[in-house]
């Protein structure tokens, strides 16, 4: 089997198995309890990801700035 041909296969059934999960999960009886799930993780990673990036700023923002190079003139060769 060629490399192409098995990449094509394994995304075949990786889409296959998610359209499984998406269709169980809309059809399921506990999909409010799910979705209130999903909603509260989603937004414990968003809050991860905005101390992260706060982080981020404040590191990128206090290091102090590099030296100005000197500017040089046509008259100092």
């Amino acid at each position: 089997m060629k490399p192409v041909d098995s990449k094509l296969l394994l995304g075949l059934l990786i889409g296959a198995a998610v359209g499984g999960a998406i269709t169980y999960l809309a059809t399921s009886d506990k999909k409010e309890e799910w979705m209130k799930e999903l909603s509260a993780l989603a937004g414990k990673a968003k809050e991860g990801f905005n101390e992260a990036l706060a982080l981020a700023k404040s590191k990128c923002c206090s290091a102090p700035e590099a030296p100005e190079a000197p500017e040089t003139s046509s008259t100092d060769v």
